[in-house]
């Protein structure tokens, strides 16, 4: 169990004496669900402790979660404690019977996590549903036929095609020793087009830091105050297309951008937005809609321009083929529906290690797939939020803007779907 303050009484069901030790022994809070929502922060913050790849930041007071972090609860207890509490939501009659569902599911997503951790493993498609609410469909495989073979129109289809993809990216890879200017000229472009339609906070800003050994190619983390530290893993080369991709998917308007939003709207009355778990269903709406950022934020025609007189020359990089570049870009993209197939597979055991990296090498056309695969290891039905995803978040963000929007519709959409909690 947690341990308390030594002059708070201790009381005997669990989740209350979370919810007294978040706000003291005098104040019990406003309602039995604020009190509910500093028992579920406390509970994430926690499980970050045992396990920090389950939570991706926690912004909010350090005095309400110091003894969780001091003495984490074990993952057995975490269980129990988040059962407990979402039984106690569940019965509750709620003035906000939504922020009551999001908590639950939320809660599930704690309880799945923590016994994936002790060893207790789901079938894939059981797992993501528990995590984010939706499983991927079975991929299109005449679909992904046609965009390999649209992609070897360009880049020609002459030997193994993941071949002749590579080869043609190698001539658009940003050199090493560029990549630093060129990955903050891209962040740079990125927020140019964002805050020209999103209000953000003065101060607010992005650090940028370049590391190694990581098993993902970059990662954003929200540190509060309007601030965020993007690490990019040099071991990884990165084509000036991908830089772009991901400066807006980790800054603007994808990851810190959507962090700063959701924790400025936290005070008074959603004290959960200062906390975010990965594997969860608001984790899910976060990945999603990182993975439509560089569309939101450019259109073709000023995505290209940006690249042809800003970044190629940055690189270092002739012009000649920047069209075709982001054309193959953009359909490669739509290739990684495969990855998650793979993912299910190799993880319910219908797929070996060496037979997932070769479909992951010939269908999605993903280089040195070996890494992809050590990921799915590490991170399993994670994969959802990057494939199917994207998916069920641009037919949100289409049914917002129906099907010719203005620019400002088209942000304004984008802005209010990637603040829920679920898509």
């Amino acid at each position: 169990m947690y341990r308390f303050p030594a002059d708070c009484h201790r009381l005997a069901i669990a989740v209350f004496v979370l919810a007294s030790a978040a706000i003291g022994c005098r104040d019990r809070g406003p309602s039995p669900q604020d009190a509910h929502v500093r028992s579920y922060v406390r509970l994430a913050v926690a499980l970050g402790e045992r396990d920090p790849d389950s939570l991706d930041y926690y912004v909010g007071p350090d005095d309400t979660v110091a003894d969780v972090r001091r003495t984490p609860p074990s993952l057995a207890e975490l269980r129990t404690e988040a059962a407990q509490l979402s039984s106690t939501i569940a019965a509750d009659t709620s003035p906000d019977p939504e922020r009551s569902r999001d908590l639950v599911a939320n809660l599930k997503a704690i309880d799945v996590r923590a016994g994936l951790l002790m060893g207790r493993s789901l079938p894939y498609d059981e797992e993501s549903l528990a995590f984010f609410g939706l499983a991927p469909q079975p991929i299109d495989q005449e679909h992904m036929a046609t965009l390999r073979a649209r992609i070897a129109a360009i880049v020609g289809s002459n030997g193994r095609l993941a071949d002749r993809y590579s080869e043609f990216a190698a001539r658009v890879v940003v050199p090493p020793a560029k990549l630093p200017v060129v990955m903050q000229a891209a962040v740079d472009e990125c927020r140019r087009h964002t805050v020209s339609h999103v209000a953000l906070p003065p101060g607010e800003g992005v650090a940028l830091e370049f590391v190694h050994d990581k098993p993902w190619s970059a990662f954003s983390r929200y540190l509060g105050a309007g601030r965020s530290r993007l690490q990019v893993n040099s071991d990884f080369r990165f084509t000036v297309d991908q830089a772009l991709e991901v400066a807006c998917h980790e800054t603007y308007p994808g990851h810190h951008t959507r962090s700063i939003l959701r924790a400025n709207s936290a005070e008074p009355a959603h004290q959960e937005r200062l906390v975010q778990l990965m594997f969860s269903p608001d984790g899910l709406v976060s990945e999603a809609s990182a993975m439509l950022a560089a569309q939101v934020a450019f259109s073709s025609a000023e995505r290209e321009r940006v690249e042809r007189e800003r970044l190629f020359p940055l690189a270092g990089l002739q012009v000649d083929v920047v069209a075709q570049h982001i054309a193959v870009e953009r359909l490669a993209t739509e290739l990684q529906m495969v990855q998650a197939d793979v993912a299910r597979r190799y993880l319910d055991g219908r797929l070996e290690f060496v037979r997932a990296v070769q479909r992951l090498e010939d269908e999605a056309l993903v280089p040195h797939a070996e890494a992809t695969v050590k990921y799915i290891n590490q991170y399993r039905s994670y994969v959802t939020t990057y494939t199917t995803g994207p998916v069920a978040f641009a037919a949100r963000l289409a049914a917002c803007t129906g099907s010719d929007p203005d620019e400002n519709l088209r942000w304004r959409c984008f802005e209010r779907e990637m603040l829920r909690s679920r898509i």
